[in-house]
């Protein structure tokens, strides 16, 4: 999901796929060239992501916009033509330019129960999840 500030103010979040990221943590998406909820270049934006439900990001940074066509070159896949039919002409690369990654796991369904009646017939506490900050 990416989440930019909309026209009102508030926060306003989609679906995107993630084309990919770099050593600086920043993570990359093509959007259409016109579409009204991009925002503008330099806002807050947040890019949150989750891994088969076990692990879950949260990037917070600024929103970046580039037209430069190498980067997009680099970027656009079959997968991409798909989404712009007309082309890399409607498409633009919107990245978040990370300050902070946070992460949190939890382990799967069967582990939770698991470890929920670990807990209930010994003393040992439950153990679900473990979470983190990154600064980039």
């Amino acid at each position: 999901m990416l989440t930019t500030i909309d026209e009102r103010g508030t926060l306003s979040s989609r679906p995107l796929t993630v084309q990919t990221y770099n050593d600086h943590g920043d993570v990359f998406f093509l959007v259409g060239r016109d579409d009204q909820w991009v925002g503008a270049d330099g806002e807050a934006a947040n890019a949150s992501i989750v891994d088969e439900g076990v692990t879950w990001v949260s990037i917070a940074g600024r929103l970046r916009l580039s037209d430069d066509p190498k980067l997009l070159d680099e970027l656009w896949d079959d997968a991409s033509a798909e989404y712009f039919p007309d082309g890399k002409d409607d498409a633009i690369v919107a990245f978040v330019q990370s300050d902070r990654w946070e992460y949190w796991t939890a382990p799967t369904a069967a582990v939770q129960v698991f470890e929920f009646l670990k807990a209930k017939f010994s003393d040992e506490p439950v153990d679900l999840a473990s979470s983190g900050t990154i600064e980039t």
